[in-house]
């Protein structure tokens, strides 16, 4: 009984040479390249591949599916993050409105203290003016 599984290459030039006896050497060549060079079980069919393709296709979706879930929660993280940033960023505005009224009144105690320190110091400086001009 003969081998079964691939056809070797000195198998495939006996019945190559068997085929030139019989049928010529031009339809021998025409016949034998019309043979695949491996088993036939090797060969895929249009089947075959469409299968392949489709479960292909599942495993794209599926992966697919998880990265669009990913980036899902990126933006979801990424907009409490924005929310939680513009909560301090009032925050921090409220807290700098307090202190600029806080330092502005500051500002004008020490103006007003400025202004009556001036006076007075100015006051008897013009009183000896005034005395010694009129005197």
């Amino acid at each position: 009984m003969p081998e079964s599984g691939p056809i070797g290459e000195e198998r495939r030039w006996a019945l190559m040479d068997r085929l030139c006896e019989v049928l010529g050497e031009e339809e021998a060549r025409t016949l034998m390249e019309s043979l695949p060079p491996v088993a036939w079980d090797r060969i895929a069919t249009k089947d075959d591949i469409k299968a392949s393709e489709d479960r292909l296709r599942t495993e794209m979706h599926a992966e697919f599916a998880k990265v669009y879930a990913e980036f899902a929660n990126i933006r979801t993280e990424t907009a409490a993050e924005f929310k939680m940033l513009r909560a301090e960023n009032k925050e921090f505005r409220g807290e700098n409105k307090e202190f600029r009224g806080e330092m502005a009144l500051q500002f004008a105690k020490q103006t007003r203290t400025m202004v009556f320190t001036m006076l007075g110091l100015a006051m008897p400086i013009l009183g000896t003016i005034l005395a010694v001009g009129l005197g």
